[in-house]
């Protein structure tokens, strides 16, 4: 079957060469009249053993030139399909390969806060109930459009991977401080106000050795060691920062924090009930914590209060986020 392609142009030339026609046996008959005797029958004969006329002379060459250049495209054709099924198993390496080191970067973070939290074996399921409260509270925010400004996918996915590093900088705190058990005293407590620098201090420095320009996971992670503990009015540390000067990491850090050591039990304590500590959640609104996100802690109470008893929660993975 013969190609389209080629077909079409051997129209166009058959039409081509009969439009000039006229023309080529002008240049024929010129020809003649120029050559010698015995020259015009070795050029007679040689038209004749070749071709039956100069246009078909002309016209089997221009055809020929066609046949090649129709063979070129589809070389031409097959190489560019050889290309895309190349870029396409490129493309499905890089994603896969990116999955990996999303993967790998995550179990750092939470073994790297896991191994800060080692020293207090009363707290050993507090960094998974952080993450996942922390979470909760983003992804209501962000599906019913409430600081839609800052909180989009990566925002939920990074706050849940982060939110761990939170408490990361009590590992320069000393035993005698950090595990006793009782009320601290002023200096004490002063000291241990130090975690937060600390912690958001080792994670400027990291992230300064990875060149990001405050692009990396290393960002929402360094912000929530810092701020976790500041409030809404100003009277948090390290800095006394207030309002949205908190970075709104933090600020939801915060609550997730507050609820899981007012609920779980401590050396010093013993755990308070849910309702007892909603109740001192909720009354904390516009001193401790964000307004808005305590009208987003009322409408979850349930879900945190079913993470607290241990019912996990169904995290999206990262195709999905």
């Amino acid at each position: 079957m013969r190609n389209k392609n080629l077909d079409d142009l051997d129209f166009l030339l058959r039409e081509s060469v009969n439009t000039i026609k006229g023309s080529i046996d002008q240049v024929f008959f010129g020809i003649l009249e120029y050559l010698e005797d015995s020259e015009k029958q070795i050029f007679l004969d040689h038209l004749k053993k070749n071709s039956d006329s100069l246009q078909d002379v002309l016209y089997e060459s221009i055809v020929e030139r066609a046949k090649q250049l129709n063979i070129l495209n589809d070389q031409l054709l097959e190489t560019n399909s050889e290309l895309v099924n190349l870029k396409d198993t490129l493309e499905l390496k890089v994603i896969e390969r990116t999955k990996e080191i999303k993967q790998i970067q995550d179990v750092t973070i939470f073994s790297l806060a896991r191994l800060a939290e080692s020293r207090d074996h009363e707290t050993g399921e507090h960094l998974d109930r952080i993450r996942h409260f922390s979470y909760i509270l983003a992804d209501f925010l962000f599906k019913n459009a409430m600081y839609k400004d800052e909180i989009n996918t990566k925002f939920i996915y990074n706050i849940y991977h982060t939110s761990p590093l939170h408490d990361i900088g009590k590992v320069g705190i000393r035993d005698s401080i950090l595990l006793k058990p009782g009320k601290l005293t002023d200096s004490e407590f002063e000291e241990m106000k130090q975690h937060t620098i600390i912690g958001g201090k080792t994670l400027e420095d990291a992230e300064k050795q990875l060149n990001s320009n405050g692009t990396t996971f290393l960002l929402m992670g360094k912000k929530i060691a810092y701020f976790h503990h500041e409030k809404w009015d100003g009277s948090g540390y390290p800095y006394g920062l207030k309002n949205k000067d908190i970075p709104l990491s933090a600020r939801i850090v915060a609550i997730a924090d507050v609820y899981d050591a007012l609920t779980s039990k401590r050396v010093y304590k013993p755990p308070f009930l849910h309702d007892d500590a909603k109740q001192i959640i909720l009354d904390g609104s516009g001193t401790h914590f964000d307004p808005v996100l305590i009208d987003a802690f009322k409408e979850l109470e349930k879900e945190f209060n079913d993470i607290r008893e241990g019912q996990k929660i169904t995290i999206p993975t990262i195709e999905k986020i």
